[in-house]
């Protein structure tokens, strides 16, 4: 089964902007300009900074950075949203989510807050009030990860074992951004689960259209085909999977008819 991943990218989206105002002024009767930076400037230099080391794996760095930070501008939702994703990336959990409570009680309409608050809930397995989060996200005006969110909603909902609703996700995803891989193969494969091998057949061929085959792609074409008695299509299909991915569980399964 896939599992849920903190969207890192979607985590900074927003983040990496930075106002600096000048200011004119005469210097030996000539016109100066010199850069001026707010707090607010500073603390969103120092959180990208904090991010940047954290991506290179530098974790003193980075809290380093993102205290001072939230010292600079303590208001500022998105530094507590950048502490959120340190706290969460050192399994600080508590913390974490003390963290996201405060990015909503600043932003209650935080739509990357919102998300990413659904994810860290999923992943505490608390899946009911993950999905209130990834609710509220799609709903707020001018959000623009919606198909992240709906994505991400559908493989909670999978880890729930929620099939249908993550199948309704996983459509929703698509509709705001028909070439996702990941909520292709997650709809195709569930679509085989409920009976409608048309159905995911459907979704496979999409997903070859716009991406290079994948083991799981290509085991899902095999199954699916098989199920419908499209014995040719099967073997075409599992022959590349042993072609393209020989060492991987799925070729495994197929030279072992086990289907």
């Amino acid at each position: 089964m896939q599992k849920l991943k903190l969207p890192a990218a979607i985590l900074i989206t927003g983040m990496l902007g930075g106002c600096v105002s000048e200011t004119t002024y005469l210097a030996d009767g000539r016109a100066s300009r010199e850069p001026v930076f707010t707090p607010s400037d500073a603390a969103m230099t120092r959180m990208n900074l904090g991010l940047e080391y954290l991506r290179r794996g530098d974790r003193e760095q980075a809290k380093f950075n993102i205290d001072r930070a939230l010292s600079q501008d303590p208001r500022n939702p998105d530094v507590h949203l950048a502490q959120a994703y340190f706290y969460q990336s050192v399994s600080e959990f508590e913390l974490a989510e003390k963290s996201y409570r405060q990015v909503l009680k600043l932003s209650p309409n935080h739509g990357d807050g919102l998300n990413n608050y659904g994810v860290f809930l999923c992943g505490r397995e608390r899946f009911d009030e993950a999905d209130v989060m990834f609710r509220k996200a799609v709903t707020v005006p001018g959000y623009v990860q919606v198909a992240d969110t709906f994505e991400n909603a559908a493989l909670c909902a999978r880890q729930n074992n929620k099939s249908q609703a993550a199948l309704d996700y996983f459509r929703r995803a698509l509709e705001y951004s028909p070439s996702r891989p990941r909520s292709l193969l997650g709809a195709a494969e569930l679509a085989a689960e409920f009976g409608d091998q048309a159905g995911a057949l459907d979704y496979l061929a999409r997903y070859r259209r716009e991406h290079l085959p994948s083991p799981q792609s290509l085991w899902l074409t095999v199954r699916t085909a098989q199920a419908q008695g499209r014995v040719a299509q099967a073997q075409v299909a599992g022959a590349e999977l042993v072609r393209l991915f020989p060492d991987s569980e799925q070729a495994r399964r197929f030279l072992a008819n086990d289907y």
